[in-house]
């Protein structure tokens, strides 16, 4: 067990910051005198400007002039064209000018929102108005459709489907500037902390090595080079204003344009049960259905996703942790044949994910081809690890039916076997077993996670992840 010490500086091999670059300020307040109509207008010139700004080695040129015309005539019709032709391909896979095609047709779609929004408010009036700060109700047409809700879902789109690879800092500049003038959020009467009591505590038959408090980088990379198994790490990110934020639900809508941002959402226990979907909604109908709830109709799980990237207020909520910037031991023979890893390319910057979900979320039992540090900072989860050795007695997947490969996650449901389930029925206890003989002598590791600690996950670990409350957590992979 490696002795705690503070946490050093930032790594040696640290070469830039990792705090999240600066917003352009062009939409940041209203200024005085200047009405909604004016502030519209001064939205629309930024993203016209943007987009008649040419450049030589833009890929969107190969798309074809007849393509590129129709971009601003007919922007519906190449975010149907362009959608297409994304989702033929695996998302890693899509050619880039198709991602800059539909991401520039987005903003011609906002364009025209905007522009009819602005003569709206020319031919009633409204955009004059003595205030400098304007109530989101301003934003509502005379009909029934919201309108700032068909802005926000015609960017986040854009940036769910194609990461906005040219336009980022125009997209976060528009959030930002809807973000100053729907400064008067509806009321939600929403509690001020979701609910993460741990119902009771669980006896571990083989806990994970635990650090008690934040390793020095040292020692850390002591334990990854000579231990090579995992490690949870407590108050290693205290200093995080996530640690406190984000236990209120009000805080996650206030920074989602009063709930109205766009997210993507897994339903369903895990991504191997039947019936498992996908689909998108605002995050205050995720709030709202599946995470204050105490027995939602359905799971919804915001699992594995750049949430960060997409709405950079809350990336300015943490921090990398400096262990992702040690020197990880070379992958022994068993960890070599991780499924995916002779295809990863190494990463400069460690990769985050969020996971935000309701209790009862399951991360099947699987592998990656990273290191992992994996950060809980709201409410419990449950972890069980195998070590890469004991793949022949997990029994990895194949390929599924629709040509996915699954080889990554295994077919034993660790669920359907815990000690927290009622007593299974004998007959399919039996059958088990005589499907899969090898998976009874498989050694493993389990833990509870609770705010505030970290798990070292090395390379090539199966790893479990249910959730027992209310849970956020971040991962951060690093090769």
């Amino acid at each position: 067990m490696p002795d705690g010490s503070d946490m050093t500086a930032a790594s040696r091999k640290r070469a830039a910051s990792t705090t999240p670059p600066a917003i352009t300020n062009w939409g940041s307040s209203l200024s005085n005198g200047e009405d909604l109509t004016d502030r519209i207008g001064r939205i629309l010139g930024r993203i016209e400007d943007d987009l008649n700004a040419s450049v030589s080695d833009d890929t969107i040129l190969i798309c074809g002039l007849y393509l590129l015309q129709q971009v601003s005539k007919d922007p519906d019709h190449v975010l149907t064209v362009s959608r297409q032709a994304i989702e033929s391909f695996h998302f890693r896979d899509v050619p880039s000018h198709w991602r800059r095609l539909y991401e520039d047709a987005s903003l011609q779609k906002a364009a025209a929102l905007l522009r009819r929004r602005a003569d709206g408010l020319s031919a009633t009036g409204e955009g004059k108005r003595q205030a400098c700060r304007v109530s989101s109700l301003a934003f509502r047409n005379v009909g029934q459709d919201d309108w700032l809700q068909a802005l926000v879902a015609v960017l986040d789109q854009a940036i769910m489907l194609t990461g906005a690879p040219r336009r980022k800092t125009t997209f976060d500049a528009i959030f930002q500037c809807l973000d100053s003038i729907c400064d008067d959020p509806g009321k939600n009467d929403m509690p001020k902390q979701f609910d993460v009591r741990l119902p009771h505590q669980l006896a571990l038959k083989k806990p994970i090595s635990l650090a008690g408090k934040a390793l020095s980088l040292g020692s850390f990379e002591s334990w990854m080079q000579k231990e090579r198994t995992p490690l949870i790490i407590a108050d290693a990110f205290d200093h995080w204003p996530a640690c406190h934020r984000w236990q209120d639900p009000n805080y996650l809508l206030s920074n989602t344009l009063d709930g109205r941002r766009i997210v993507p959402v897994e339903i369903g226990e895990s991504y191997t049960s039947e019936g498992w979907t996908q689909r998108t909604m605002t995050m205050k109908d995720f709030v709202l259905q599946h995470l204050l709830p105490e027995r939602p109709e359905a799971i919804g799980y915001l699992a594995q996703y750049d949430l960060f990237q997409q709405i950079p207020t809350l990336r300015a909520d943490v921090s990398v942790p400096d262990y992702c910037y040690t020197d990880p031991p070379k992958a022994d023979c068993d960890a070599l044949k991780t499924t995916g890893l002779s295809t990863i390319a190494l990463v400069d910057e460690p990769l985050m994910h969020a996971w935000l979900g309701p209790k009862g979320t399951k991360t099947p039992l699987h592998t990656d081809p990273y290191h992992n540090i994996f950060c809980q900072v709201v409410g419990y989860k449950y972890v069980r690890l195998y070590s890469p050795s004991e793949t022949r007695r997990l029994y990895p997947r194949s390929v599924d039916e629709s040509g996915i490969s699954m080889e990554n996650t295994s077919s034993i449901d660790v669920n359907f076997l815990s000690r927290r389930k009622p007593e299974t029925d004998a007959s399919k206890l039996k059958l088990f077993r005589e499907t899969f003989p090898l998976f009874a002598d498989a050694d493993y590791f389990e833990g509870v996670l609770g705010p505030g600690d970290s798990l070292y996950v090395p390379l090539g670990w199966w790893h479990y992840v249910e959730s027992l409350t209310t849970s956020f957590s971040v991962s951060f992979w690093w090769n």
